[in-house]
């Protein structure tokens, strides 16, 4: 790594750790202020020394991701944990690459809203795909539920920091609402899971892993806005009527909102609609809204 220049090493560790990212992206998370042609420049110079490639369809942005070299590069300078997987040119095509993209801009629009407010959350912020185990009510059957990010961010409040940590769901209007609603609860049973044997000194699996238990925010893109809305308000009334989980918004918060709204007019507006509560009046992305059904 010692021989890129320090835009080159970020970005290598940003498409590395992000799978995919554009150009565009790329400027907005390492230096906003840059010229996009000087981003496009340093891109192709890693490019051309094997070390990340591009892949560009028909009006749709140039998305870089990194070489087999530039992976075992990054992993050998030790900035970042180690990502257990590569990306296959066809596959990130056809399958990742504007889902990947949409999971990028979601993290992007608090790192933008942190730099506006002085608050916290960085370019390696948010880790993508973390996987979270956990048994039904009786112990039988193993779940999982795999956020596509859990996102850190740090708010500076009249200088009283304090850390909120989500799990980002990112759908492009291709899951059903009801699928949708099923990974809620799948996430409410992540949260009651206790391992161990009864007698045993017992916690829930999430206090290995966090200080408290993440927020959950569904962010939807890849329809209409006024789609994306009717799909939250369907959500919210799928959610509400499931036995027992509109009784869990006093252990877990359940926030959806647009991708959108979330840039603008960004995480700190009235933009999230809580699916748990027993209020439906949109609330920041911090706020935790009152519990209780409807």
């Amino acid at each position: 790594m010692q021989r890129l220049d320090p835009f080159k090493r970020e970005a290598l560790v940003a498409l590395y750790w992000h799978r995919m990212v554009s150009t565009e992206q790329v400027r907005r998370l390492i230096a906003p202020t840059m010229p996009i042609r000087t981003v496009q420049h340093k891109l192709l110079a890693l490019q051309a020394n094997g070390l990340a490639d591009g892949l560009h369809r028909h009006h749709a942005p140039r998305t870089w991701y990194v070489t087999e070299s530039g992976a075992e590069l990054v992993e050998a300078s030790g900035r970042v944990d180690a990502r257990p997987y590569r990306i296959p040119r066809a596959a990130a095509v056809e399958l990742l690459q504007d889902h990947a993209l949409d999971v990028v801009e979601t993290g992007l629009a608090f790192t933008t809203a942190a730099r506006r407010r002085g608050d916290e959350c960085g370019p390696l912020s948010w880790t993508p795909e973390v996987a979270h185990r956990f048994r039904d009510g009786r112990g039988r059957h193993q779940g999982v539920v795999i956020a596509d990010a859990v996102l850190d961010y740090v708010v500076d409040e009249d200088g009283r920091r304090s850390q909120r940590t989500f799990f980002i769901e990112l759908d492009r209007a291709t899951m059903p609402v009801a699928r949708l609603a099923q990974k809620i609860r799948s996430y409410v049973q992540y949260h009651d899971y206790i391992p161990g044997k009864p007698n045993s000194a017992r916690r829930p699996a999430w206090r290995s892993r966090y200080a408290r238990f993440p927020r959950l925010l569904i962010v939807l893109s890849g329809a209409a806005e006024h789609v994306l809305e009717r799909r939250l308000t369907d959500l919210r009334v799928y959610a509400q009527a499931m036995h027992g989980l509109a009784l869990a918004g006093d252990r877990v918060c359940a926030l959806g909102t647009t991708l959108r709204r979330l840039r603008d007019p960004g995480p700190t507006a009235d933009i999230a609609l809580p699916l748990l509560a027993e209020s439906s009046a949109p609330v920041p992305v911090f706020a935790w809204p009152k519990a209780g059904g409807s």
